[in-house]
């Protein structure tokens, strides 16, 4: 028995190590100040600034966790945020919040790609924000092949660019009801030409490789000149955009507080 309990105890203290270890090399913001927002409307982002400061405008809780949830490539949407109260939607902050010096001194691409879990940090410290992830089973759009024969819309082609050798012919345009891409995948295209619909996307188009398209809508539906996004990506692209549900990750809020100005 007594072997038995040094074990356990061996076990808990690498357990305990092992947890200190992990919050200790999780990036975070240096210092931070946060006040209410003064705004009234319900615009608002996040800005880099020279010596890694982030300043955040406007934003909601609930609007942070779509970044710091996410991936530094894709944020998550409102319908994954589960468990939300009624302030951390309504309630807007301004922030701003400087990295660590090591990380103010590396390229500012490294401060794009731990934005996600700078937030994480900053939430957790602030906000005294505890989650954890689930898998529901949500309404999503599933993107495929409208035509059977495998036929491409007019303003969707397979792209010739080489984005290694031609870096700077690559690039997506986004605008409100017209995007354009250069050498961009079919996930990718999907993702943008649903991204007003507030819904995880599912890409089951099959298309392998890269495209160039051209898609342009009506953004709000009401334009009599401009189709929906919906007869846009059928008729544009040959693509269309079907209804379905599926099990989707979702982050479950376990405790959030409002914080402490500054």
């Amino acid at each position: 028995m007594a072997v038995w309990r040094r074990v356990a105890v061996l076990i808990a203290g690498l357990m305990t190590a092992s947890t200190a270890v992990l919050t200790q090399t999780r990036p975070s913001f240096e210092v931070a100040t946060i006040k209410r927002s003064e705004r009234f409307d319900e615009g608002g982002g996040t800005r880099w600034m020279p010596g890694g400061v982030l300043h955040v405008t406007n934003l909601s809780v609930r609007s942070l966790m779509l970044t710091a949830y996410g991936t530094s490539q894709r944020s998550l949407l409102p319908s994954q945020i589960i468990g939300a109260p009624g302030w951390a939607v309504s309630d807007r902050f301004d922030i701003t919040a400087k990295v660590e010096e090591a990380l103010a001194a590396r390229p500012q691409t490294e401060w794009f790609s731990k934005l996600p879990v700078l937030l994480q940090s900053l939430l957790d410290e602030r906000f005294k924000l505890k989650v954890h992830r689930e898998t529901r089973d949500l309404p999503v759009y599933v993107v495929r092949m409208a035509n059977q024969d495998g036929r491409l819309g007019p303003q969707l082609h397979p792209s010739s660019v080489d984005c290694e050798k031609e870096r700077g012919k690559c690039f997506i345009r986004f605008l409100p009801g017209h995007v354009t891409g250069v050498a961009v995948n079919a996930d990718t295209i999907a993702q943008l030409a649903t991204s007003s619909l507030g819904r995880v996307v599912l890409d089951r188009t099959g298309l392998r490789g890269l495209y160039d398209f051209d898609l342009e809508w009506s953004p709000d539906q009401t334009s009599p000149d401009k189709p929906s996004v919906f007869a846009a990506v059928q008729e544009q692209l040959g693509l269309k955009i079907d209804s379905d549900r599926a099990p989707v990750e979702v982050v479950v809020i376990d405790h959030v507080e409002r914080p402490t100005e500054d």
